[in-house]
């Protein structure tokens, strides 16, 4: 069973990738001292992150954590496994946020993975901001009770946001590119400056 380890060039494959079942996946994840997504049947190491990348990840959940209180919603780090049933991939989101009463995929007892995030957040980095802009942003949106993709820059102030309409399977973009500009992240209004707090960008 081969590791696939995150190229700097987005959008690089390898030559020789062997495929793995989601059995063998758990069993090595189990065991592993690092976390790796399961992705069209290889597992991938996920790369080690930025300054930018863990201040702003901080940032989000600070905030969120805080504008969720008393609402039913819960925020998660990147700790926290996703499953994706219609595509079989297992992620782990930058942020995720939870509504209502969580549903799980479970492997064992010690092995669980989210079902039905609300919300998912990714801070794009060089080596895998393509993939989330394009692949991982189709297998998100195959979730139905997923109602807003957000992704946020490291390296310049931008915030995209992809929004459903209602309870349909269309999506609203929406992005912000100024530090005094506020946002809507699930049901919290937050300003673009407190998510880039401590950050320096381009």
């Amino acid at each position: 069973m081969q590791i696939t380890k995150p190229s700097r060039r987005p959008g690089a494959i390898s030559q020789r990738r062997r495929k793995a079942t989601p059995e063998q996946y758990f069993a090595f994840e189990a065991r592993s001292g690092r976390k790796h997504e399961y992705i069209d049947g290889e597992i991938r190491l996920m790369p080690y992150t930025s300054e930018n990348h863990g201040l702003i990840v901080a940032n989000l959940i600070a905030l969120l954590h805080s504008a969720l209180k008393g609402s039913g919603c819960r925020v998660y780090p990147s700790d926290r496994m996703l499953y994706v049933p219609p595509t079989g991939n297992y992620y782990y989101p930058d942020v995720m946020v939870v509504c209502g009463e969580s549903l799980f995929h479970q492997f064992k007892p010690r092995m669980v993975a989210t079902l039905n995030p609300t919300v998912l957040i990714e801070v794009l980095s060089e080596s895998t901001g393509e993939y989330d802009e394009t692949m991982k942003w189709y297998n998100y949106k195959q979730i139905d009770t997923l109602q807003q993709y957000v992704r946020v820059s490291q390296d310049q102030v931008r915030l995209d946001l992809y929004t459903r309409v209602g309870t349909t399977h269309d999506w609203l973009n929406t992005f912000a590119e100024q530090l005094d500009q506020t946002v809507t992240i699930g049901s919290c209004e937050i300003r673009v400056s407190e998510v880039y707090e401590h950050i320096i960008t381009n």
